[in-house]
């Protein structure tokens, strides 16, 4: 993929300024969404491009304690093996690194994430390598009830003057879809009692963990399967 000094292109060119700043408290979920996720378990997904500003947001609420949903879902190198959209995911406690791969509809995202953990219940980060280069957002941990923590995930950045932003299908739609996607599919592991990711404490001093899909490993492009098919064009 040509690389441009700060630009990219993925459809266009995209040039992104690095002065986003995070935000001060997590976001709170639209009224008219409220009882839907924290009531009836559905996935809140939001990405809206206004140019030159570009926002995602996603909520859900986990059947598990505090403690375990921050502990797993903080585990970042599980998600090239459980997310059909995601191709590689390196992750270097050390570094609080994040080197992560995939895509949707033959549209195609790398990058590198750096996260810093504000407190136990904060973490944020920074992309500071590849496409959206100086996004910034934070992911959040609050428990609303004993056995039930509702976990929200947010970024943004603001594009420089004249930039050129994939298609709206390709940035709303379908960032829409992945969010959605790895939301479910994390959260049945985090409920999940079997379940224990390998080394799952992310300690200062641990060697970077990285996972990959292979072959093998790579969803059957069968149109029954619920996952949306990758298109030769758009």
């Amino acid at each position: 993929m040509k690389r441009i000094d700060r630009a990219i292109v993925l459809g266009g060119v995209l040039v992104f300024s690095m002065g986003s700043g995070l935000p001060a408290r997590a976001f709170e979920i639209p009224e008219s969404r409220r009882k839907a996720v924290i009531e009836e378990r559905d996935v809140y997904t939001q990405a809206k491009l206004e140019a030159p500003r570009y926002d995602v947001r996603n909520a859900m609420v986990v059947r598990a304690s505090l403690e375990r949903t921050r502990r797993i879902l903080t585990h970042f190198d599980l998600f090239a093996g459980l997310v059909p959209y995601i191709d590689r995911s390196n992750y270097d406690p050390r570094t609080r690194l994040l080197d992560v791969a995939g895509g949707i509809w033959k549209y195609r995202l790398e990058a590198t994430l750096q996260f810093r953990e504000e407190s136990p219940d904060r973490w944020s980060f920074r992309i500071i390598k590849g496409h959206f280069l100086g996004m910034t957002g934070v992911m959040a941990f609050r428990q609303i009830e004993p056995g039930r923590t509702l976990v929200t995930f947010e970024g943004g950045l603001t594009a420089e003057k004249g930039a050129k932003f994939p298609p709206r299908l390709i940035i709303e739609q379908g960032a829409q879809i992945i969010f959605a996607v790895t939301g479910r599919r994390v959260r049945s592991l985090v409920e999940d009692p079997q379940f224990e990711p390998q080394e799952a404490v992310t300690r200062a001093g641990e060697a970077p963990r990285s996972r990959s899909r292979n072959e093998s490993e790579r969803p059957e492009r069968d149109p029954r399967s619920g996952v949306p098919q990758p298109r030769r064009s758009l």
